[in-house]
């Protein structure tokens, strides 16, 4: 199991070949078994803050990339094992028939699934990659057992699950209370948040997602954009947004 991105050399303590017959395809490039002893990023995963956790070191995990644009998981889906998210970008939302809602942004250091760690097995979103992305793949029941086993764990866990708890508690306020200048200002300051810095954030993300991220239409977020620029607020080049005035971009989401 690995929690991180790093560029060296990766030797998988067990690395499968798999070869489908009819295409030569090799799955080896998309899915490698491997465990945390013979994980390329265990040196810096956050499992090395915990203890005691030698059993679950030991247990085989599944390493599986995915390419930008693919669903990593549909709403409905049973969940069968924790998702980590090694390295890349996923977004999480909500599908429904007339638009979809994005949660929230992953990137390295985040999980898929753990909100179904005790209780209903079922996913109640969608997951998607905005870049290429590699996840690990971990058994529902050996995380379970961590959390039993390690305080360490379960400390790092519950401050996951708190930390999460207020992304949604802002997410209601955004999408229930805030006007349209307020919902785009929370946007912009959320992705100015340190986890997405020198990611380029807005090299992945397109106009729509912005839309989705903030519970607006594609015009409006357009129009405010615009709106801001004028108001030396933003910054627009391209794709991306760069933020000139934070202190009033701050304002304008407090005011809602």
């Amino acid at each position: 199991m690995c929690f991180a991105v790093y560029d060296f050399l990766f030797i998988p303590l067990y690395t499968p070949k798999t070869i489908i017959p009819q295409t030569g395809f090799d799955m080896d490039r998309y899915l490698t078994k491997t465990n945390c002893k013979g994980c390329y990023a265990r040196s810096k995963c956050f499992i090395q803050r915990t203890k005691k956790a030698e059993k679950f070191y030991e247990s085989v995990k599944t390493h599986i990339s995915y390419k930008r644009g693919e669903t990593i998981v549909k709403e409905g889906m049973p969940v069968t094992n924790i998702l980590y998210v090694i390295d890349g970008l996923v977004k999480v939302y909500i599908e429904s028939p007339d638009k979809n809602i994005i949660i929230k942004l992953l990137n390295s250091d985040d999980f898929i699934g753990l909100t179904s760690l005790f209780g209903d097995d079922t996913y109640y979103f969608s997951a998607s990659a905005l870049k290429d992305t590699r996840l690990c793949s971990i058994d529902r029941e050996g995380i379970k057992d961590l959390v039993t086993m390690c305080c360490d764990f379960s400390r790092e866990l519950s401050n996951w699950y708190c930390k999460n708890y207020n992304i949604m508690l802002t997410k209601c306020l955004n999408l229930g209370l805030r006007q349209l200048n307020g919902k785009l200002a929370n946007t912009l300051l959320y992705l100015n948040r340190e986890e997405f810095r020198g990611i380029d954030i807005f090299s992945h993300i397109s106009r729509k997602d912005l839309a989705e991220l903030s519970g607006m239409s594609m015009e409006s977020v357009v129009r405010i954009l615009a709106e801001f620029s004028e108001g030396k607020l933003i910054e627009i080049k391209g794709k991306r947004i760069e933020i000139k005035d934070l202190e009033r971009l701050k304002i304008i989401n407090q005011r809602g």
